[in-house]
């Protein structure tokens, strides 16, 4: 199975939950593996205006030690660069309070310098968060009963 099926079928289910119950409901590892992935879809289909006003942005501080976890670090500091564009350096976790200060701050945010670096996916991200999750699985159940 090639990484982006790998990776699909893994991550929408946990996906689902996120959407359905929230962060709490999820474990350490599917919240890397929500966090990466809701990023890529969301800053690749949107940049990061999109990513902050979804659901996606829920996760932002947390996202930026997922992928680290998963061997991203210029991702991470991607990410964290997107984040202190925010007062304080932190996008609020209320959504509503998030929308309305990303719109006071997207004439001044660097946003789109930021997104230019990240399309660019030097690093890699889909295999990393493949191998990431397959390494995790392998721990879980070893290669000899895996399918």
């Amino acid at each position: 199975m090639d990484d982006l099926d790998y990776v699909l079928n893994r991550v929408d289910p946990w996906i689902s939950k996120f959407i359905e119950t929230g962060a709490n409901d999820l474990t350490p590892l599917q919240m890397i593996a929500v966090g990466t992935w809701m990023l890529e879809g969301m800053v690749n289909n949107g940049g990061f205006d999109l990513y902050y006003c979804s659901s996606a942005g829920d996760l932002a501080l947390q996202t930026v030690d997922a992928l680290k976890q998963i061997g991203a670090p210029q991702t991470a500091s991607l990410l964290a660069a997107a984040n202190a564009e925010f007062p304080g350096g932190v996008p609020p976790a209320d959504p509503e309070l998030r929308q309305q200060v990303l719109d006071s701050i997207q004439d001044t945010a660097r946003f789109s310098v930021l997104e230019t670096e990240f399309y660019q996916d030097s690093e890699g991200r889909l295999a990393l968060l493949a191998s990431f999750l397959r390494k995790q699985e392998e721990r879980i159940v070893p290669p000899s009963f895996a399918r």
